[in-house]
């Protein structure tokens, strides 16, 4: 979506009459129905103007068109400034400019990272040029109109109007940013006229409005190089494998995709049910690799930000092709998309989708599970009603069918049962449901999983960490600190009786659960969730208790930390109280994370004692 498109002339005049606010405000609110924040007017004024002295000085003859704020589809993003026009051997050029009101600069560590002063404080950010560069990438990977080999020829640059730049040791042209820079060079304050020289070279004899329209209305879909790059990372991989009803599912979606009449809107939505490591997600991913060479229009969609990361991280590092990121998005990004936008849209971790993203305007009538199907011809969500861990996670079954029965879609219900994740042991979950939601049936622990109590969670992290290479996570019966004291993250998990203490996972890592500092911080559930490792070693808090009395297992609401998670207490001597099955869904999504083992520490020593009894140190299972 372009929220301006016009010639440079008039692009100018309306600078020149100080209206240029007051037009892209009406025209937001006429495209998007949005308000706009004080801060993005301010950017406006304080850059547009450098922006039309350069065009005003830069001899465009008319027709050259202008370009604001293009909202690249499905994502949050923003191209700031983009000029379309023909150069002086009749080539067609369209130019990117990322426009900033910095004034300084640090170097950071991260490729393509640097710092500095963003909504009033210093932040990790990404340099100008890799920025705008990364803009390039995706319209030549997602735009048909500028896919590489068509006849329009896309640059980019980044224009720090405010930055007077140290020529001696300048940081953003730091070696280590140059391989972007020479892709995307970057401007400074005083730079005017070598920008002027280049948006002059390429588009000075006008005839952009064609270009524009062409930019404009260009059809959103992963280009053949993107799609042959995702194809290669399935290709003989064995992680990718579907097996025995994870087929059956698969071919599934396939065959109603197939039958979907594009003549009408009919929608069809299917649920698949299934537990911990029943391969949900290798299903989903290979839905979407075998749709993308169908041309079919699909996105992933993961709510838990960790979990995206380490998928996009884990496909990228395999093809070094960085747009595949944005093949993956969050269940946000779905409020403002047009009914059947996408042929396909894939759902994964649907328990935690929620009412409304972060941030978001609330929509009357919606939820993000509403925005999918209404986005899509035909929604995939993925579903674990045992895994919803916060009063905030609406994605239930039901929930799910009635959304979609509001829209007329076909629901079709697909269940999984066979376990491929800890050590295939379905013994394992059956014996884990069987403890944590008081079933009380005898059913022993047996097989190959490794299971194992341990008596101190220095003994876990001994274990876990030093000896197998695993992760340590525990329950929210911990507060957490998020700010950093002296410049190091605070040992909020403590354990006092063995002088125990580390820090949650650092929240601005999403990476944590593949990152090397993440071996020495306790992952939470809201970062898990999703993620698989080899071994996890869970400290089960003072949330979850043992009642000698009852013999039964007691959540302590007193001692759950997580605000933000955690339901009304219910009014009524006898009511029974939502964030019991939170915390005990918590547990089991915790511990079911290792694909061939967990090992446990218990603070409460009758739930270790009496509960776990059977199940000592010295035993695997």
């Amino acid at each position: 979506m372009i929220i301006y498109n016009e010639s440079s002339s008039k692009f100018i005049s309306h600078v020149l009459e100080q209206r240029i606010e007051s037009v892209l405000l009406d025209r937001v609110q006429e495209k998007m129905n949005h308000s706009v924040s004080p801060s993005e007017i301010r950017s406006w004024t304080n850059s547009l103007p450098q922006m039309a002295k350069i065009l005003r000085d830069a001899d465009l003859k008319d027709g050259t068109h202008v370009l604001l704020e293009y909202k690249l589809p499905s994502t949050e993003k923003r191209i700031d400034f983009l000029i379309t026009g023909e150069d002086k051997t009749g080539k067609q050029n369209a130019v990117i400019v990322e426009l900033k009101q910095w004034q300084k600069s640090q170097l950071a560590e991260g490729d393509g990272i640097v710092k500095t002063y963003l909504g009033g404080r210093n932040r990790e950010t990404v340099h100008p040029s890799y920025q705008s560069l990364s803009y390039k990438r995706f319209l030549e990977n997602f735009n048909e109109s500028l896919y590489e080999g068509t006849s329009i020829n896309l640059s980019s640059c980044a224009y720090l109007h405010n930055y007077i730049p140290n020529r001696e040791s300048e940081p953003l042209l730091d070696e280590r940013y140059q391989s972007y820079i020479e892709q995307s060079p970057v401007y400074f304050q005083f730079d005017d006229l070598l920008l002027r020289k280049r948006i002059n070279d390429a588009v000075s004899e006008g005839k952009g409005d064609e270009i524009a329209r062409r930019i404009e209305e260009g059809r959103i879909r992963p280009s053949k190089k993107l799609v042959e790059a995702v194809n290669s990372l399935f290709e003989g991989n064995e992680e990718f494998i579907l097996l025995d009803e994870q087929k059956v599912a698969y071919e599934k979606v396939l065959s109603i995709y197939n039958g979907l009449d594009l003549e009408t809107d009919q929608k069809h939505t299917i649920l698949i049910k299934g537990g911990p490591g029943t391969g949900k997600s290798v299903i989903g991913l290979n839905l979407m690799n075998f749709l993308l060479g169908e041309e079919a229009t699909i996105e992933y969609i993961t709510p838990n930000q960790s979990f995206r990361e380490i998928l996009r991280k884990k496909l990228i590092g395999r093809s070094g092709f960085v747009e595949i990121r944005s093949l993956f998005k969050g269940s946000a990004a779905y409020v403002d998309t047009p009914n059947n936008y996408y042929d396909v849209l894939v759902c994964d971790e649907a328990h935690r989708l929620k009412n409304q993203g972060h941030m978001k305007p609330k929509i009357e009538g919606e939820n993000q599970a509403t925005q999918i199907i209404r986005s899509s011809r035909l929604s995939v969500f993925f579903i674990d009603d045992e895994q919803v861990i916060s009063n905030k996670d609406i994605g239930r079954f039901e929930l799910l069918k009635e959304e979609a029965e509001k829209q007329n879609a076909n629901v079709h219900v697909v269940e999984l049962d066979s376990q491929f994740r800890c050590a295939g042991s379905g013994n394992y979950l059956e014996w884990l449901d069987n403890l944590l939601y008081d079933k009380k049936q005898d059913i022993p622990l047996d097989g190959d999983f490794d299971f194992q109590v341990v008596d101190s969670p220095q003994e876990l992290y001994d274990k876990i960490v030093k000896e197998k290479g695993g992760r340590l996570l525990a329950g929210y019966a911990w507060d957490w600190n998020k700010n950093p004291i002296n410049g190091k993250l605070p040992k909020d998990v403590v354990v006092e009786e063995h002088d125990f203490a580390m820090p949650w996972n650092d929240p601005n890592r999403i990476d944590w659960a593949i990152h090397p500092e993440g071996s020495e911080q306790i992952g939470c559930i809201h970062t898990v969730q999703g993620l698989e490792m080899e071994y996890v070693g869970v400290i089960i808090g003072n949330d979850l208790t043992y009642n000698p009395e009852t013999q039964s297992l007691e959540v302590k609401r007193e001692n759950f930390k997580d605000k933000g998670a955690r339901p009304a207490k219910p009014k009524g001597k006898y009511a029974v109280d939502p964030l019991d099955q939170l915390v005990r869904n918590t547990y089991k999504t915790l511990m079911t994370r290792g694909m061939k083992g967990c090992y446990v520490y218990l603070v409460d020593k009758d739930l270790k004692n009496t509960y776990m009894g059977g199940n000592n140190k010295d035993k695997s299972h």
